[in-house]
């Protein structure tokens, strides 16, 4: 009997949800950064506020999405996906 609280699967799972989330809020806040730039006068102050919103924003919401996962396990979609991956590599 396995003494692990999390199973590996769920923690690679969570890992994966965590890249994925973090990657998605970075390019959803580059162009907002870029707007700011065009329309304000001072863009180094643009530049340096949506680069550091960026990477809050990013580690936020890419956290969350790794507790998530962790608390709740792996998500159905992402269950049903890994077992159709499996099944196609044995094919």
């Amino acid at each position: 009997m396995s003494n692990t609280v999390i199973p590996a699967s769920t923690k690679l799972a969570a890992k994966r949800g965590f890249i994925r989330t973090a990657a998605q809020s970075l390019s959803a806040l580059i162009p907002t950064t870029v707007i700011s730039v065009v329309l304000t006068a001072d863009w180094l102050l643009s530049i340096g506020l949506g680069a550091a919103g960026a990477v809050v924003t990013s580690v936020l919401a890419g956290t969350a999405s790794y507790l998530s996962i962790l608390s709740n396990g792996i998500p159905e979609d992402y269950e049903a996906a890994a077992i159709n991956q499996h099944f196609a590599k044995e094919v």
